[in-house]
């Protein structure tokens, strides 16, 4: 038998393109394994879907952009260059438009402009950078990318360095959104503290602490302390600093207390 899959996008004025193949396969039934995708199946099929789908999405981004945002009047085009978007399902090929500044924008601002940067700086998609540094976090680097690449339709990147640089990037990203550090968790003088009403519920709060060598210096190391709070009638929260390094520590209690 031979299995087609067809794809369709409705525009939001409502009108349905023609329906488009995006995967073709030849299906027998032999072995229990034939029933169904297998894994190599499944990842030709999200890749080609993807590929529209982002495709077309960004088209639309583009035209919206195309106008210039103080006078309204359309931008000329200076061409395009080729850019990858790294996603969960397939490397999407992109062409990436550069405008002239209008002509309203005299010597303001940059010469041109690329709408599609705007969107996608960093040409990686977050749920990407989501999986991997949540994987990265249980196993190592290199053993996150190939579980990555052995799952899912990703081409290029499926590396521990480059693995290890998305991860940092997103541990950088956390580290400038924390709160400023606080002296204290309490509004108040310690003279009203007593009269503070008891929380509902108990918290039972775990901390624990530990040494990572390096492993190629291993005269090298560093201590972690870690700890979780563990309410009745909630999530858990998680802290975690490394001692000595981390120079304003009580920015990461602050979650964790207020909940």
């Amino acid at each position: 038998m031979r299995v087609k899959i067809l794809l369709q996008i409705t525009t939001d004025d409502g009108e349905p393109a023609g329906a488009e193949e995006i995967a073709s396969f030849g299906k027998c039934v032999e072995r229990a394994e034939d029933l169904g995708l297998s894994l190599a199946e499944s990842k030709i099929l999200l890749a080609a879907a993807q590929q529209r789908i982002v495709e077309v999405q960004t088209k639309s981004w583009i035209e919206a952009q195309r106008c210039c945002e103080v006078c309204s009047r359309r931008r000329r085009s200076k061409g395009s260059y080729p850019i990858v978007f790294h996603t969960l399902f397939g490397d999407v090929k992109l062409a990436s438009p550069r405008f002239h500044r209008c002509v309203c924008r005299k010597g303001n601002g940059r010469a041109t402009v690329s709408p599609l940067m705007e969107l996608i700086p960093y040409h990686v998609a977050p749920e990407r950078l989501y999986l991997e540094t949540r994987w990265a976090s249980l196993v190592p680097y290199a053993a996150a990318a190939e579980l990555l690449g052995d799952v899912l339709p990703v081409e290029t990147g499926v590396n521990a360095t480059t693995l290890r640089q998305h991860v940092l990037r997103v541990a950088e990203r956390a580290e400038a959104e924390l709160p400023k550090d606080r002296r204290t968790f309490m509004d108040g003088s310690p003279a009203d503290w007593q009269t503070l009403p008891v929380p509902d519920g108990r918290i039972v709060v775990g901390l624990d602490g530990g040494y990572v060598r390096d492993w190629t210096e291993r005269k090298n190391n560093f201590e972690v302390i870690v700890g979780r709070s563990m309410p009745e009638d909630g999530a858990p929260r998680y802290l975690g600093f490394v001692h000595g390094f981390d120079q304003k520590p009580k920015r990461r209690l602050v979650d964790m207390l207020e909940s």
